[in-house]
């Protein structure tokens, strides 16, 4: 009599932890997903205004760019194994399996966006609108890398 109650004990856990397994991937993808959005909300505006189509404001370009600087960390724990995108799990997002094949070079990436927007919300509390303008082009470059090696077109 114990041994088919600790069999069906054991299925249900397994399929309860499964359950967990893809909910948690689900969260993660949303998560990242939602702070992906957040840096994109943030440097539009910082774009725009380095590339003069619209006014600089050096208020709200210091806003967004010390916004910018203190979101740049959070996406990251997002990647969790089985969130990627070919990785058989069947889950919908842009990022590769790519990732996790080159895990270094991905992790580079990430501390360069970092450290990018951090010099950018740095810049922004002076008065070098050129240094500025730059600063945003390397932020958007950096940005540009990770999703032309990793992101699904």
């Amino acid at each position: 009599m114990r041994r088919p109650l600790i069999a069906a004990a054991t299925l249900t856990a397994s399929l309860m932890a499964a359950a967990t397994s893809h909910a948690d991937v689900d969260k993660a993808i949303e998560y990242r997903q939602d702070a992906l959005g957040v840096i994109g909300w943030q440097i539009g505006p910082l774009g725009d205004m380095a590339q003069g189509k619209v006014d600089y404001d050096a208020e709200e370009f210091a806003r967004r760019a010390e916004n910018l600087a203190a979101v740049a960390p959070l996406p990251w724990e997002g990647f969790i194994e089985g969130s990627l995108q070919g990785d058989g799990h069947g889950i919908e997002t842009a990022a590769l399996a790519d990732i996790a094949d080159d895990w270094e070079d991905f992790e580079s990436r990430q501390q360069a966006l970092i450290e990018e927007t951090a010099t950018l919300a740095e810049l922004a509390q002076g008065d070098d609108f050129t240094a500025m303008r730059r600063q945003v082009a390397a932020v958007a470059d950096t940005c540009k890398g990770c999703h032309d090696n990793y992101k699904a077109e």
